[in-house]
């Protein structure tokens, strides 16, 4: 595999060119990155390329396939001027109601029968995230012990219900030890998931009087720590340690400040003063910090 931004194209060429080490075998010379491609460089490749194209023998050679990949790209990129268009294949994620197809699709591709109200009930859980949603029908998979039974509504229910809830403590545990960039990436697939920015609020409002209730034991000596246990929702002692660490570390100040910035994003959203979510990726900005 090469790298646009790694190797000219006059080393692809060179790849493209190169005849297989086994007698009867095919190679493909996969290329990804050429979607960042300025209008020039992209000028530059196509220019490379159609001259080793044009070659008496041809290029590539006959044993060899190259293949050009350019992500991310918008019709009319320079990227797509590398080929000429009659060369150029173009793949677009499904989006919208077309996903549940898709993921029905997949299934039947894996001898699964994934019944419609399946599919759609997990597109609403996970989100249009095709990644995510085929682990998701990997794990329902495994659920039903293989192929030959059916996978229901039910099933999708509980087992992207076990990952939303997952999700959640693992928000908070993001807050409560300060890793922002992961906050952030954890609050925005359970928007894409279909999370109600309110009830997302709600969960940051519960992390913060957990915060407020265990500031007491945690700048008090190590006696009074016995009981942050139960005002911890009987955590492990290591969770409740990381807790109390947490409380201290943001004090009674950043606490109330925090409740009060909650507050202004729940009114912002009834009001229809901002966008949800970027009002609640300020707000995990702010508490993570």
């Amino acid at each position: 595999m090469l790298h646009a931004d790694q190797v000219g194209p006059e080393a692809v060429v060179g790849a493209g060119a190169t005849l297989s080490l086994f007698a009867s075998g095919r190679r493909l010379v996969l290329v990804r990155g050429l979607g960042a491609l300025p209008a020039k460089a992209a000028d530059r490749w196509r220019d490379a390329l159609a001259a080793a194209r044009a070659t008496p023998g041809g290029w590539p050679a006959d044993d060899t396939t190259v293949l050009l990949v350019a992500t991310g790209t918008e019709r009319g990129a320079p990227a797509l001027r590398v080929l000429p268009p009659a060369d150029v294949v173009e793949l677009r994620p499904p989006t919208g109601r077309a996903v549940a197809g898709w993921l029905r699709e997949r299934a039947r591709a894996g001898a699964l029968d994934l019944a419609p109200e399946a599919a759609q009930a997990l597109v609403d859980l996970v989100g249009e995230d095709l990644g995510r949603l085929a682990a998701e029908l990997e794990k329902a998979a495994l659920y039903v012990e293989g192929p030959a039974r059916p996978i229901g509504e039910e099933v999708v229910r509980a087992l992207a219900g076990e990952t939303r809830t997952r999700q959640h403590w693992e928000l908070t545990q993001a807050l409560e030890e300060g890793r922002a960039p992961d906050a952030q990436r954890l609050l925005a697939e359970l928007l894409a998931a279909g999370d109600e920015p309110l009830l997302l609020l709600a969960w940051l409002v519960g992390y913060l009087r957990d915060l407020w209730r265990v500031l007491p034991a945690a700048t008090a000596g190590k006696d009074a720590r016995e009981g942050a246990r139960a005002l911890a929702r009987r955590r492990p002692d290591w969770a409740v340690e990381r807790l109390m660490a947490r409380a201290q570390a943001t004090g009674m100040a950043g606490i109330a400040r925090g409740i009060a910035r909650c507050f202004e994003v729940e009114q912002a959203v009834k009001t229809g003063m901002g966008t949800p979510r970027v009002l609640l990726t300020c707000l995990v900005a702010e508490l993570a910090a």
